[in-house]
């Protein structure tokens, strides 16, 4: 049997650093990856309701599941918000583990942890790791 993590992606810092901590874990679990991104209202463009116009985009913030056996990942752009869409992904798949970054692309400076992050926590049908950010530097 093989485990399937899901892991939220969206441009961020701490969603970079949770794909690259996914791209370790896979290739050691020898996993399958499925990499989402929650299209939001703000990223449609007129003409393109799939929204393939952020596939060069969620390439990117990807890459680091290039090294992988590509049969084992797959990158996906979903229409809503990010909780729903995580949740709705992690049960469809179904995940044995989801991974997110600590605050996503929207986050406030100064907040430990972002709003899906938390609710994920709350709500995810399966194991849940939220990736840390970079540690603070003592000033």
């Amino acid at each position: 049997m093989t485990t399937t993590i899901v892991v939220g992606v969206d441009g961020s810092e701490d969603a970079r650093r949770a794909v690259d901590w996914v791209a370790g874990t896979a290739a050691a679990l020898g996993a399958r990856v499925v990499a989402v991104h929650a299209v939001g209202l703000l990223e449609h463009q007129r003409g393109d309701p799939s929204a393939t116009h952020l596939t060069p985009e969620l390439a990117t913030w990807t890459a680091p599941l290039d090294h992988l056996d590509q049969e084992r990942v797959e990158r996906r752009l979903v229409q809503g918000d990010p909780v729903a869409t995580m949740l709705r992904v992690a049960e469809e798949e179904p995940a044995d583990l989801v991974v997110v970054g600590t605050r996503g692309a929207g986050a406030r400076t100064g907040v430990l942890l972002g709003s899906t992050s938390l609710e994920l926590a709350e709500r995810c049908p399966c194991p849940l790791v939220i990736v840390p950010g970079p540690r603070p530097t003592a000033g």
